[in-house]
């Protein structure tokens, strides 16, 4: 008798703490973060394009509700954005800020040079076992609102890694680690004398980030 009680005392708490946000924000807020909570937790599993987009389209359902608080969110991030992505002093540098990002770079040889990518909603594939590394000190940063990412770097390079998402996981080499205020920080013990030194600094609310060391 004791577990069917504790369950509906757990329905009971949801609903009453469902029904307490929903008059404070709006129903439709609330839903659309739940849609997004279940669409994080969906994606963790099966990896669909159809999770997400369930959470692209809650995201925007959230930007329409809030669009205030949206927008504040969006100043925030891009102005941290501006102030992590400074060019190199040498070689080619891409700076770009978009609404919708979808970057593949895994099916032929190309050339790596330091970029710097804004983007609301994106998906960012790069096999840098491909590419040929333009300058021996190269820097990416990919930062946005909802992000999938997906990095292969070889284990020969000087890799240096800082990124964080607020709900999502961020999965480095065989470690995985999944939920909110997500964060990784690491250094290659040889850094410094690498002949190619990298630096990934990746940054989402919402985002799934793989980086593999091949």
């Amino acid at each position: 008798m004791r577990m069917p009680m504790s369950k509906n005392a757990m329905i009971i708490i949801a609903a009453g703490i469902y029904l307490a946000l929903g008059g404070v924000a709006g129903y439709p807020t609330v839903n659309a973060a739940l849609l997004i909570l279940i669409g994080v937790d969906r994606y963790r599993y099966d990896r669909s394009r159809l999770s997400f987009i369930l959470i692209a389209i809650s995201i925007l359902v959230l930007i329409v509700n809030q669009f205030a608080l949206f927008a504040l969110v969006v100043l925030i991030s891009l102005g941290i954005f501006y102030f992590r992505a400074r060019p190199p002093g040498v070689g080619t540098y891409t700076s770009k800020h978009q609404l919708l990002l979808n970057m593949r770079l895994d099916e032929r040889s190309w050339v790596l040079h330091s970029m710097s990518f804004w983007h609301a909603i994106g998906e960012v594939r790069m096999d840098m076992t491909l590419a040929v590394p333009e300058d021996r000190q190269l820097t990416i940063v990919l930062q946005g609102l909802v992000g999938n990412v997906d990095l292969n770097v070889p284990d020969d390079y000087g890799l240096e890694v800082e990124a964080s998402v607020l709900l999502g996981q961020i999965t480095f080499r065989q470690t995985e680690e999944s939920g909110i205020f997500q964060r990784l920080s690491w250094k290659s013990p040889n850094y410094d004398t690498c002949e190619t030194q990298l630096k990934l600094q990746l940054f989402y609310l919402v985002g799934d980030i793989k980086i593999r060391t091949i």
